[in-house]
């Protein structure tokens, strides 16, 4: 398991740097790519603390990172998400310059983001968090058999808090702080060679609704927006109508994900 786990981590490490170009040229997906590679990285140093050494400010420089990229990536995502409930919307809803205001505004805080980006990337603190990350992972090896157990606990506790919650923003970010902990469990698992598909689908279903939920206040500044510019906002209502509409499944897809992954965890 030992080896699996560095040979996991030196992989995140890899992609980290090999990806630098091709998030340069803005290439697909190549963002998302490296802000996983981040995450991932930081999860899993923080999951195995107490099997390796300290590796100092790494976790909050891999945090940095990770900020950095996220309203590339958020810009991105948000674009795709809203863009799909118009192609899924009757044309005779579709009132006003709807698609192109979206294509706008979300390519505008793209490339803002991207402009972080790149600030990033050519900075010292980069260049830094590079040669630091490559240092530690040459001379590190756990000081005994990891252990996912604390993970599991978290992902149970997170997960039987926000089940019984009423409907609302609380019981949203609850989901929402859930999914994390599924996310760092399935993580760490992947590192040591035990994928669970289970982990993963309870993932996807939480990250989903978080989407929708991200979505919906998009969409309502979306009509704010609209409607100070002199446009028909209607269009924003149907489409945050669509986005109620799919969360009404979520507490079933949830509790049969919650149901499987339970039997890992």
């Amino acid at each position: 398991m030992s080896s699996s786990l560095m040979t996991a981590l030196r992989s995140r490490a890899d992609t980290l740097s090999a990806l630098e170009s091709a998030v340069r040229a803005d290439e697909p997906d190549a963002v998302h790519q490296m802000r996983v590679a981040a995450r991932t990285l930081r999860a899993n140093l923080r999951a195995f603390a107490d099997v390796l050494p300290d590796p100092g400010d790494l976790t909050e420089e891999l945090a940095w990172l990770g900020d950095a990229l996220g309203p590339a990536r958020d810009a991105e995502v948000m674009a795709e998400l809203v863009l799909d409930l118009i192609e899924r919307t009757p044309e005779d809803l579709v009132l006003g310059p709807v698609r192109t205001r979206v294509q706008e505004v979300f390519g505008l805080e793209h490339e803002a983001a991207l402009a972080l980006v790149a600030e990033a990337l050519d900075s010292d603190r980069y260049r830094e968090l590079l040669a630091s990350l490559d240092a530690y992972l040459d001379g590190t090896k756990p000081s005994r058999k990891p252990d996912l157990s604390r993970l599991h606990r978290k992902v149970r506790r997170r997960m039987t808090a926000a089940l019984p919650m009423p409907h609302g923003p609380e019981r949203d970010e609850a989901m929402h702080e859930a999914r994390k902990a599924a996310r760092r469990a399935r993580y760490a698992a992947e590192a040591l060679g035990h994928p669970s598909k289970p982990v993963k689908v309870l993932q996807d279903v939480l990250g989903e609704e978080h989407d929708r939920v991200v979505t919906a206040t998009a969409l309502t500044d979306l009509a704010a927006g609209a409607h100070q510019a002199g446009e028909n906002a209607f269009t924003y209502g149907v489409l945050l109508g669509l986005v109620r509409c799919d969360s009404k499944s979520f507490d079933k897809q949830v509790r049969k994900a919650w149901r499987t992954a339970r039997k890992e965890l």
